[in-house]
C-alpha cells in the first residue's frame, strides 16, 4: 500500500486565514471597499444577528456593480445586500485541502468561509485561492 505524502493530508485549518474581516448587509458599497482596503483583503464576510454568515461580498462583486451601474452616486448608494453573494459555500478547519480544491473548482469560485465544525454559523476563517496555490508551491 502506497503511503500518502504529509503534504497531501494536510487540513483547511493549517492553510486558511484565520479570522474574518466581517460587514452587515446594510453597509454601502463605497465602505466595504474601504474596509477591504484598510484590511488589505479581497472579500468580506456578511453576518446576520440570528446565524452569522449571511453571505460574502467580494472586489469582484464591487467592480460588476460600478460596471453595471456605473461609478458614481447609484454605486454609492447599492448596500452589500445587493451584491453580495448570499449562498456561501463553506468548509470546516478539519477538512482537507484536497477537499477544498475540489469545492473550488467545482462551484467555480475563488474562497470558502471556514466555519466551526460544531457551529456552521461561526466563521473562523477564510481559505482563497491563493492560499491553495501558495500551499501548492510548499509542497
Amino acid at each position: 500500500m502506497t503511503e500518502k505524502p504529509a503534504s497531501a493530508m494536510k487540513t483547511v485549518g493549517e492553510i486558511m486565514h484565520r479570522g474574518v474581516y466581517t460587514c452587515a448587509e446594510h453597509v454601502h458599497l463605497h465602505e466595504a471597499a474601504r474596509l477591504m482596503t484598510e484590511h488589505g483583503v479581497r472579500a468580506l464576510v456578511v453576518l446576520d444577528p440570528k446565524c452569522g454568515l449571511k453571505g460574502l461580498v467580494s472586489q469582484s462583486d464591487l467592480v460588476n456593480a460600478a460596471v453595471q451601474h456605473g461609478i458614481g452616486e447609484a454605486w454609492r448608494a447599492l448596500t452589500v445586500a445587493d451584491v453580495m453573494t448570499r449562498d456561501v459555500i463553506t468548509i470546516t478547519p478539519e477538512a482537507p485541502v484536497s477537499e477544498a480544491a475540489r469545492l473550488m473548482v467545482t462551484h467555480r469560485i475563488h474562497r470558502l468561509v471556514v466555519v466551526a465544525a460544531d457551529n456552521p454559523c461561526e466563521a473562523v476563517g477564510v481559505l482563497s485561492m491563493g492560499d491553495l496555490v501558495r500551499f501548492m508551491m510548499q509542497a
